[in-house]
């Protein structure tokens, strides 16, 4: 047995989805990282201009495949993504972002998952976010919605628990390939309906995902978030309207499935969706405490919500992990 075989031998027999628009060199570095620990890996590349055949040749020989693409019609992410899911050879897939890394013990333990549990369609793990504050590294803990996470009833009550515990599982999920390329074309579908983008266009795959079967999230360090660029905030006057259009889409999806109660869908994120939900009393005082006290504030802060030490946060959480894993993990990113 050679070398080679062997090394292929340990590695996750799955696909890595890994889309980019911009930052090509972080997302090769990305795919990379996936070839490394995982059996295939395809990366759909939307950047202008593609890459030459020498360097599409050079990705092939580490077993990523390469796909240029081009959105010339302003498409969803989705069709990228359902693009590259169709050319996998792989029993089970799962989407990366260009900048951010599973863990192999987090992406494995869901492999495993899926043998123990033949009902269930997508598995993912515990999720922790990397940051930046005045030039310094810290971390913080991710979908704290995850910890214990289970989803495994009748279809009607899918749909409410996960938008009560709502986290954005099924994006970043190991999937069954068959029930991924399903429910990515019923994405596709509702937003082609309405084709107004927002940023709550996710919440549609999310629960599309739900028709799809059970899914969980298990207690290993799964997937490190990349937040050293900040989301953008939400103006007040464009919630109303964001949510009205999530709502229009929601029902398009739902509209042949009986007994389920839309308002209480919609009520179940609002309360899961920060960003969204209307603010208390004594929430709105806290947030006034804080702008009159920063020095004090950000000092308690950084000790409650982010710590220096990665392992801190994880033992912290009780987040299953393996250092030598995690280390490889964040030799790979550029931060």
């Amino acid at each position: 047995m050679t070398d080679t075989s062997f090394a292929e031998k340990l590695k996750i027999d799955i696909t890595v989805l890994v889309t980019s628009i911009h930052q090509r060199e972080i997302a090769i570095q990305t795919a990379n990282y996936y070839s490394e620990i995982c059996s295939e890996v395809i990366f759909v590349d939307e950047q202008q201009p593609h890459l030459s055949e020498s360097d599409i040749s050079a990705l092939k020989k580490k077993n990523i495949t390469y796909i240029a693409y081009r959105n010339d019609n302003n498409d969803y992410i989705y069709q990228k993504r359902l693009i590259g899911a169709k050319q996998s050879n792989k029993e089970y897939v799962v989407h990366s972002n260009h900048d951010e890394r599973y863990t192999f013990n987090g992406l494995l333990a869901c492999v495993k998952e899926f043998e123990k549990d033949k009902k269930l369609t997508f598995c993912a793990g515990q999720a922790i976010a990397i940051r930046k504050d005045n030039s310094e590294i810290y971390y913080t803990r991710s979908y704290k919605n995850l910890n214990g996470y289970q989803n495994t009833r009748e279809v009607n009550e899918r749909l409410y628990y996960h938008a009560e515990m709502y986290a954005p599982i099924a994006h970043y999920a190991v999937w069954k390939k068959e029930s991924y390329v399903k429910t990515t074309e019923t994405t596709i579908l509702v937003h082609d309906k309405i084709p107004t983008k927002t940023i709550l266009d996710e919440v549609i795959f999310e629960l599309a995902a739900d028709f799809s079967g059970c899914s969980k999230a298990i207690s290993e360090l799964y997937w490190v978030r990349n937040r050293i660029n900040k989301p953008f905030g939400i103006q007040d006057e464009e919630k109303q309207n964001i949510f009205e259009i999530t709502k229009n889409k929601l029902n398009i999806m739902l509209k042949d499935l009986d007994n389920v109660q839309l308002n209480v869908i919609i009520n179940n994120l609002l309360n899961s969706l920060p960003s969204f939900r209307s603010k208390s009393f004594l929430e709105k005082s806290i947030i006034l405490i804080k702008l009159r006290m920063p020095n004090i504030i950000k000092k308690n802060t950084k000790r409650i919500e982010g710590v220096d030490d990665i392992y801190t946060l994880l033992n912290y959480n009780k987040i299953k992990y393996e250092k030598n894993d995690l280390n490889n993990l964040l030799n790979s990113m550029s931060l």
